[in-house]
């Protein structure tokens, strides 16, 4: 059994960057839409990031596979701490433009496509397969700590002193994990056997790979029709709260931290949940229950109490399900296939999230408020699920998404690849 010290130095510094990474990030955000009042240009600087990230996962996993890992994780940290001087500079000469962050955010979407198949492969390495899903609880309970936080701190920090005090902090975080990743983590080289196999060939073994085993495929649609339904959630959720409660901050606050609280609690939950062998029925009992008690709380309820108990349920299960799925991804995939397959996972799985997210709009505006519009029978048959036609159009969103998520769940349970997650051989 491996030694996880090694595992929990390398996790802290990601930690501790992440934390910076993320409050720049999300202080970049207030800070274009105070300069420019438009949504378009903020969901924008989102997408550059996103698009070139999601579309170089391919390339980025074949490249990790057979460069040496440490080197590729000194080289992406690098590049996203210049990028974060960059923004610093331009801000303390008061030259920063919206439109500089679009070029900024592309550079850090490629860096990450290349870093996050990398980081994967690196928990493998550190870490034993016995330990797989106890250190998947440990990565989640630090990813909910992020998503309670980060927000906080951010408003906080950019409200009294602006956005260069967030970057600079982000610049410090940078530092404690470039020399921690160099001095202090340990990181084995894999040894590649000689091949002649070209970088094209390399490039398509991980969608080949995915194919032919359909195992990992189908696990791999199913965490992508998870991301669908979440973009659509989590796109309309903040827009349905301050709609029903007439702009309250504070009440949209609480529902949004029972994300984050929930995954903390299930996170610290995972230790007594007992290793499954029917891991098929775990993971859809678990996501069926999810969609069906969050979005129908947000679709039905009336008040941000009953919102916040959806949420919190409907999330308290999640780090078990990931849990789950990391343990299957790693055991079932050979460790010096991982990052191409890695990257052609992220590639497949989070291709369906940007798509979620523009539906939650379009499903909205386009299709059901001009339904409920063009027909006031059908309008008042769903009263009972607002006080106007936009209060019951995206709770019907919700009610919607619902049905779909549970109905979604019962079709790959009884797909006959899928079953084969129960009893797989280790």
């Amino acid at each position: 059994m491996k030694n996880l010290k090694n595992f929990y130095l390398f996790i802290i510094g990601q930690f501790v960057s992440q934390f910076g990474s993320k409050m720049t990030s999300y202080g970049v955000t207030l800070w274009i839409y105070k300069n420019t009042q438009s949504v378009f240009y903020t969901s924008l600087v989102t997408l550059c990031y996103l698009v070139p990230e999601i579309l170089l996962n391919f390339i980025a996993g074949t490249l990790s596979d057979k460069w040496e890992k440490k080197t590729i994780l000194k080289i992406t940290d690098t590049i996203s701490g210049l990028l974060s001087f960059i923004i610093l500079f331009l801000l303390l000469l008061e030259k920063l433009k919206f439109q500089y962050l679009f070029i900024i955010n592309i550079i850090f979407g490629i860096a990450d496509a290349f870093q996050n198949p990398t980081s994967e492969v690196v928990i493998s390495l550190i870490v034993s397969k016995e330990d797989y899903i106890k250190t998947n609880g440990i990565r989640s309970f630090f990813k909910a700590f992020l998503d309670i936080f980060v927000p906080i701190f951010s408003v906080f920090i950019y409200s009294f002193w602006g956005l260069k005090y967030i970057i600079f902090i982000d610049l410090l975080t940078f530092i404690f994990c470039y020399v921690t990743l160099v001095f202090y983590v340990n990181i084995p080289k894999i040894n590649h056997t000689q091949s002649e196999t070209t970088f094209f060939k390399k490039f398509i073994f991980g969608i080949n790979y995915i194919i032919l085993n359909k195992e990992i495929l189908y696990i791999i649609l199913f965490m992508g029709f998870i991301n669908l339904i979440y973009g659509i959630y989590s796109t309309a959720l903040s827009p349905m709260i301050l709609l029903k409660t007439q702009n309250n901050d504070f009440q949209l606050g609480i529902v949004s931290s029972m994300i984050g609280i929930a995954g903390i609690i299930g996170s610290m939950l995972l230790k007594f949940f007992p290793q499954t062998k029917n891991y098929c029925t775990l993971i859809t009992n678990i996501m069926i229950f999810s969609f069906g008690i969050c979005n129908f709380s947000l679709g039905f309820g009336k008040n941000y109490i009953i919102w916040s108990l959806g949420v919190f349920l409907g999330n308290i299960l999640v780090p078990l399900l990931l849990a789950n799925v990391d343990y299957i991804m790693r055991v079932k995939i050979p460790l010096d296939l991982q990052g191409r397959v890695y990257a052609a996972r992220n590639t497949i799985q989070f291709i369906f999230l940007p798509i979620g997210i523009f539906l939650s709009g379009f499903i909205n505006d386009f299709i059901i408020l001009p339904v409920l519009n063009s027909n006031y029978y059908l309008l008042n048959k769903f009263y009972f699920l607002g006080n106007n036609i936009r209060e019951i159009s995206i709770s019907l969103l919700y009610v919607t998404i619902g049905f779909i998520g549970v109905i979604g769940c019962l079709f790959f349970r009884k797909n006959k690849n899928f079953k084969k997650l129960n009893n797989f051989n280790i």
